[in-house]
């Protein structure tokens, strides 16, 4: 079937007689003209912002934003750079306190050792702004956020395709900086940004080893480190909470497509000043947050915004990646403070590291230090009677404390219940058999 005939039955156009080929040729010199014009007007829409007509009352991105037009083989684009020294601060930190990341620690985050082999220059911390939140074919990034580490200082870039025939030329850029490293910085981007980037290149016809560089995401290692006080782990929720970071006037990630798109029909460049600004922040916080989470693992104390359940919660992670030096060094932490400022979910917490640790004396002292406050806990008074029971082989002492525990007022569900009064059925045989 001919290109024509294909095209005809799409439109519903039926072959009422056969066509002779003087005819043919019209045909197919009218599919051409048609065609040709449909390749003209995507071009002039595809036009650069400089060889459009631009309304009188908008102002130009360049003075707007501090940036340049650049470059390649593949086209233009838009790049704006940024240079910050390790006095600046960011919320509650000097940007300097990121510049030595402890990378065995940042091994740990990443659950992979491979990172911990380099240095902190050679990470890529990468943040993507796009013409949609839910990711998929049709959706661009449109804005690429990137900062590295390089003499004392934290670099900032942010390639801006200015319309989607900039986007070979932007992605051509990203992949030449990609290329000079050897890990990457994410927040929530091995569910996203990378993804939807990987397939950028492939619809442009690019090559390019993002994807395949080790990948540090911190989305989740601040969830299991932080998000057991936050009301959720957003990066906008860490910067404000722990991070001390304060954004005036943040545009909302919802509302960035629309304002692209806005942009795309009048380029005025005061629509995009406020994404470049959000971008730029995202960047730099995921440096800053880095160094807070690899801090924590080190079991370095004087910080601020870190609170003791974090030490908990990054103890438990440790135990996760088999990593009982770091987790000793954590527990430390508590063996010189006092725990009166822990919680009572805190102290539990604690009294189980302590006891897969091989610490069962500091463990007892803090089911001790339970039941004082609630003597009808049952992970108290279980896990106490187990001690007794199997380590001290105090049946007696057990028994009490079960009978106490099941005779007081309390709330055990059933199956607590059940296990506690299994408990005290066979100590009373061991009794009883006089072991």
């Amino acid at each position: 079937m001919s290109s024509i005939d294909k095209l005809k039955r799409l439109t519903g156009e039926k072959n009422s007689k056969p066509v002779t080929s003087s005819a043919k040729q019209a045909q197919i010199d009218e599919l051409r003209r048609k065609m040709d014009a449909i390749i003209s007007r995507r071009t002039q829409s595809s036009k650069p912002a400089s060889q459009r007509n631009i309304p009188d009352n908008t102002i130009h991105l360049e003075k707007i934003v501090p940036g340049e037009e650049m470059e390649n083989k593949h086209g233009k684009f838009f790049l704006v750079s940024d240079t910050l020294a390790g006095k600046c601060r960011h919320g509650c930190r000097n940007i300097a306190e990121a510049f030595g990341l402890d990378m065995k620690a940042a091994a740990v985050l990443a659950n992979d050792p491979v990172i911990g082999n380099y240095k902190c220059d050679d990470g890529l911390f990468l943040d993507t702004e796009t013409t949609g939140l839910a990711g998929g074919t049709g959706t661009m990034a449109f804005l690429i956020g990137l900062g590295w580490f390089e003499e004392g200082c934290f670099h900032v870039r942010q390639i801006l395709a200015r319309d989607f025939s900039e986007e070979r030329a932007a992605l051509a850029y990203l992949s030449d900086i990609a290329s000079q490293k050897k890990f990457l910085v994410t927040f929530n981007g091995k569910a996203f940004d990378v993804n939807l980037l990987s397939t950028r290149f492939i619809l442009n016809r690019l090559k390019s080893d993002l994807a395949s560089l080790p990948h540090l995401d911190l989305l989740h290692p601040s969830r299991r480190i932080l998000g057991h006080r936050l009301e959720n782990s957003r990066l906008g929720t860490l910067e404000a909470e722990v991070l001390g970071v304060y954004r005036e006037d943040d545009i909302p990630g919802w509302e960035i497509p629309q304002r692209y798109f806005d942009w795309l029909k009048n380029r005025d460049g005061r629509l995009l000043a406020a994404i470049f600004e959000h971008n730029r922040l995202d960047v730099i916080s995921m440096a800053t947050l880095t160094a807070h989470l690899t801090e924590i693992i080190c079991a370095r104390e004087s910080m601020q915004n870190s609170h003791a359940a974090d030490y908990l919660a990054a103890a438990r992670l440790l135990l996760k990646r088999r990593d009982a030096d770091r987790v000793v060094k954590i527990l430390n932490i508590f063996d010189e403070r006092s725990g009166g400022d822990l919680s009572v979910i805190s102290k539990k917490e604690l009294s189980f590291l302590y006891k897969r640790t091989g610490r069962g004396h500091e463990a007892v002292q803090i089911w001790q230090e339970v039941l004082d406050i609630s003597p009808v806990d049952f992970s108290a008074v279980s896990e106490l009677a187990k001690w007794m029971e199997h380590r001290v082989r105090d049946y007696h002492q057990a028994k009490t404390l079960v009978e106490n525990a099941l005779s007081e007022q309390n709330t055990f569900s059933d199956k607590e219940r059940e296990s506690l009064s299994h408990r005290l059925k066979r100590l009373k045989i061991k009794i009883k058999d006089g072991r």
